[in-house]
């Protein structure tokens, strides 16, 4: 709604501007980051996956509109003042249907929504930044993120990367701390966490398999990880899953 900003998503950064719009699917790693003295003011509409998934199967077109909005990796917007307007208003309209509940609210939830989903499917989705950034930081935490969400699985020597990027281990530490809000060994843990939460979710596989697919070689620590993460065993996640 107001100011100036990053946000990353996974493994991309946007800009955050006056109109910017973003889904972000269940479990994966996002921070806005403000840019300037100027704070964030935004939105924030949780949606339940499942509920998205479900409640519009009886009506084709709006489900049509939601597939489109889910099949892109990470959907993002950045509409004018003018067709933020609508945007705005429903939004507005959807708080003030949750915060008083008045009679037959779930009916208007479910309307607006609908008018929410067509209204996104209707726009064609912004790319990740690739102009010159306010920061540079975020040019070396982009390549980085990339190739952490790529490698994850695999054994990875956070404390050699630099030598991957040509940089020093300080520089590298530094910036993308600055870019992310995390530290490398920080993100790489909760993007692992993350991934493991959709594999107990999505698979029969085994916590054995999983922690092994989430790059933890050793399954006493995926466990101890995962539990200081999450409060829960994996078992007891999948469990409260419905899994």
């Amino acid at each position: 709604m107001e100011g100036h900003g990053k946000l990353l998503v996974a493994d991309r950064m946007y800009s955050l501007l006056p109109g910017s719009i973003a889904i972000i699917k269940p479990y994966v790693l996002h921070w806005p980051s403000v840019i300037g003295t100027k704070p964030l003011h935004r939105v924030v509409l949780s949606l339940d996956e499942r509920y998205v998934q479900t409640s519009f199967d009886n009506s084709p077109g709006i489900s049509s509109c939601v597939s489109t909005l889910l099949a892109e990796q990470q959907p993002y917007w950045c509409f004018s003042a003018v067709k933020m307007d609508r945007v705005r208003e429903l939004l507005q309209q959807l708080s003030g249907e949750i915060a008083d509940q008045p009679a037959f609210y779930e009916a208007a939830l479910h309307h607006l929504l609908a008018e929410l989903f067509v209204i996104l499917a209707r726009e064609q989705y912004c790319p990740p930044d690739t102009s010159n950034s306010e920061n540079a930081a975020f040019h070396l935490a982009e390549r980085i993120l990339r190739y952490l969400t790529a490698h994850y699985a695999d054994s990875i020597e956070v404390s050699r990367l630099h030598e991957r990027f040509n940089v020093s281990r300080s520089h590298m530490y530094d910036h993308f701390k600055q870019a992310t809000g995390h530290s490398l060994n920080r993100y790489l843990t909760i993007y692992r966490i993350n991934q493991a939460k959709r594999l107990l979710m999505d698979t029969p596989l085994s916590v054995t398999e999983i922690a092994s697919a989430v790059g933890f070689g050793d399954l006493s620590h995926f466990f101890h990880t995962f539990k200081s993460e999450t409060g829960l065993t994996p078992s007891s996640f999948r469990k409260q899953a419905g899994n």
